[in-house]
């Protein structure tokens, strides 16, 4: 049963089916690395929904207006790195000057700011800057804030930033809203490339060498059936010689098998008997060597004789 199953899995020449797993392994890694790389692509180029009006506490409509995005916002340690992104968006008509950027005292900059722009279709442009924060401070709650000046005409002025609460703590700072909200945060996207990924590349790794492994091992459990059709070719011209008899060139064909096999060289049969062989293999090549030269050398006793002799011939044949 087991031989059936894997007789055409055999048919598989290993060098052929490990290059086969080792490109399918680099694709599905390509791949996966690949989703990754296009899924933060995606994330990083999301630009946020600025609202349709101004804050409450903006009575100027031509003023900017601005979002802080931050990924996480506790468990940080003294001096880590904030990563901090602000967007302002430039209402039509009026500049925001982003060389004009200040920060509280609370953070300073750890590295040169990233700024890109995007033009909006009502004519405003929004402003991303990308902020590497750090601060000393400690205390359980730091809070960023700051100011950027923009312009309307002649007249400049100053927008003060939205504050932004980053937390410090050993572990857990004991809020309950950590996963609520429509920015969680703990994303799944944290977890899955952390964690879930490289397990799905492991175990699909993993799945591929252990395949080809229990083959190799069930297959070295079935002895293979070694096939002597030099032997079997023999047991066919002895079961002629019993049933009928064999023309010149059969006996010829079974003389020429008994000596290549048992390695006895071109020698009359008579001067064997001092060949390191059973005395069997060299009374059945004397039966047999005259009806190499006649057909009509052997009657029905002496067929009967050379089957005989056969049969103890075969014997030693294994």
């Amino acid at each position: 049963m087991i031989k059936n199953i894997f007789s055409h899995a055999g048919k598989l020449k290993p060098k052929s089916t490990l290059g086969k797993l080792a490109a399918i392994t680099l694709i599905l890694v390509v791949l996966v690395g690949a989703g990754v790389a296009g899924f933060n692509w995606y994330t990083n180029h999301v630009w946020p929904d600025f609202p349709a009006t101004q804050a409450d506490n903006q009575t100027d409509p031509a003023a900017p207006q601005a979002i802080v995005s931050l990924k996480r916002d506790y468990a940080y340690r003294t001096a880590d790195l904030v990563k901090l992104k602000l967007y302002l968006r430039q209402m039509p008509g009026t500049t925001i000057d982003v060389q004009t950027l200040s920060l509280a005292d609370t953070f300073e900059l750890a590295d040169k700011p990233v700024v890109t722009q995007r033009q909006l279709k009502d004519g405003s442009i929004v402003y991303r800057i990308e902020l590497t924060l750090q601060s000393f401070k400690v205390a359980p709650d730091l809070t960023f804030a700051g100011s950027v000046g923009w312009r309307n005409g002649s007249q400049r002025s100053d927008m003060t930033l939205p504050e932004t609460h980053v937390y410090t703590s050993n572990t857990y700072d004991g809020r309950k809203n950590l996963q609520e909200g429509d920015d969680p945060r703990v994303t799944i996207y944290w977890y899955a490339t952390r964690y879930v990924a490289p397990m799905v590349i492991a175990l699909i790794i993993y799945v591929l060498l252990l395949v080809p492994a229990v083959r190799l091992w069930l297959r070295s459990l079935i002895k293979p059936v070694v096939v002597d059709k030099a032997r079997r070719r023999a047991v066919e011209l002895l079961e002629k010689v019993k049933a009928s008899g064999c023309d010149k060139d059969e006996h010829l064909e079974l003389d020429s098998l008994v000596r290549l096999r048992f390695k006895l060289g071109p020698v009359p049969a008579r001067q064997l008997e001092l060949a390191i062989v059973p005395p069997s293999i060299i009374d059945f090549l004397k039966l047999n060597e005259p009806a190499i030269y006649s057909p009509d050398a052997l009657d029905d006793y002496g067929r009967g004789q050379l089957f005989t002799k056969g049969q103890l011939m075969l014997h030693y044949w294994k």
